[in-house]
């Protein structure tokens, strides 16, 4: 259980610092670095390998329609590529609520292995951070404050219905979803509206286009960092998963 308050309190860690910093040009060039770095990674690594192992090559095309298809409605219907951004950023949004009840249920899953459950815990960061850095200068912190909460609600409600939810997770339509939105929020991170640092509330929709800048590169170290330390508790999910499969067999056998 006290795993799952320090993941529910790490998703507020970000937001907090945001506001306590935001008007400091260098921790939101470090942010936006930390964010892309670690939000990507565990889309590359994390997110997208599972989706592979449970649905193969069938989540490609939706992947491709999440990332690609913004895109192409923005260009052809320019005048309403407010509208679209935003609806892409909603959909990315889902995604990380069915990420997080994923994340919840796997939490109660591997509460035995304190490795595995503090890598389920320092997951939360980047998404609360992600969920702050891109919903806050496009709707405001009203709807980024919800959104947290409706992930903390995920995180509680995957924890308590860890089996049905996983099992629930694993049907092909499921996993087309998860594609979809997943790919939307690729999207979106790539496509974030920019923000100048001491302006509150300013920004415009475009790609965003960072200038390297120290803070870029102190952000980018960190989340490599956190990426790392990340992969190698996925390293010890791994094996700590096959050993139980062969315990099983084992017993299996002896009967």
């Amino acid at each position: 259980m006290h795993y799952l308050i320090a993941s529910l309190i790490s998703l507020t860690v970000g937001p907090v610092l945001h506001h306590g910093l935001r008007r400091q040009a260098q921790f939101l060039d470090g942010l936006s670095a930390f964010v892309v770095i670690t939000l990507v990674g565990l889309i590359g690594f994390d997110v997208l390998p599972e989706l592979w192992q449970q649905g193969g090559v069938w989540i490609l095309p939706f992947l491709f329609l999440g990332i690609a298809g913004p895109t192409l409605v923005e260009k052809a219907f320019s005048r309403y590529s407010s509208t679209t951004h935003r609806l892409t950023l909603l959909l990315g949004m889902l995604g990380l609520l069915l990420h997080t009840l994923t994340d919840g249920s796997a939490m109660a899953l591997t509460q035995a292995s304190p490795t595995l459950a503090m890598s389920v815990v320092l997951h939360r960061l980047p998404a609360g951070l992600a969920v702050w850095w891109l919903l806050r200068p496009a709707f405001g912190r009203a709807w980024a404050a919800t959104m947290l909460a409706l992930m903390m609600a995920f995180t509680v409600l995957g924890f308590t219905l860890a089996e049905p939810i996983q099992a629930h997770m694993a049907a092909n339509q499921m996993l087309w979803l998860q594609a979809f939105v997943t790919g939307s929020l690729v999207h979106v991170v790539l496509h974030r509206p920019h923000e100048h640092p001491h302006r509150e509330g300013h920004h415009h929709h475009g790609r965003a286009r960072l200038h390297f800048r120290p803070g870029h590169y102190m952000g980018a170290a960190l989340g490599l960092l956190l990426l790392v330390l990340l992969l190698i508790s996925h390293g010890h999910q791994h094996h700590h998963a096959q050993d139980q499969a062969d315990a099983s067999v084992v017993e299996l056998h002896s009967h």
